[in-house]
């Protein structure tokens, strides 16, 4: 299997999962993909004083329209996903910030990517799996 290939099998199943699993885990694709984007630059960024990311960190982590980010980060909020706390430095902006709530839908979301890896496993040979972890320099997680 080239790496093409493995590409090809990782989408496949990471769709497939997403489409068999998302309505029990109650997060959309999108919505991970949001909340994902929020939560690295929530580590990258948040200090002591709450001074967490921008929606313009998130517009340039997820590369959309900042129009599509602000209805996204509002329906997160309303679901009680994120919060956002006013800037101490710039009277203008908020800062985005997970939830509790927010972070059990991303661990939610990286379940499903954990059971179509899982599955993925399954389908490649020992051979497969020992080039991949060679060419990845992945330690083996099986």
């Amino acid at each position: 299997m080239d790496l093409t290939e493995f590409f090809e099998l990782v989408h496949r199943h990471a769709h497939r999962r997403w489409n068999a699993l998302a309505a029990d885990a109650g997060v959309s694709y999108s919505e991970f993909e949001y909340l994902s984007a929020i939560q690295q630059q929530e580590y990258r960024q948040t200090d002591k004083n709450d001074h967490g990311q921008h929606l313009q960190d998130v517009v340039e982590a997820m590369g959309v329209r900042k129009a599509s980010a602000s209805v996204m980060v509002v329906k997160l909020e309303e679901r009680g996903w994120v919060r956002r706390v006013p800037c101490q430095y710039d009277a203008r902006a908020q800062h985005i910030l997970l939830t509790a709530e927010g972070k059990s839908r991303l661990d939610c979301g990286k379940g499903i990517y954990a059971s179509a890896a899982r599955q993925i496993m399954l389908e490649l040979s020992s051979e497969e799996w020992a080039g991949l972890l060679q060419v990845w320099n992945l330690p083996d997680a099986s």
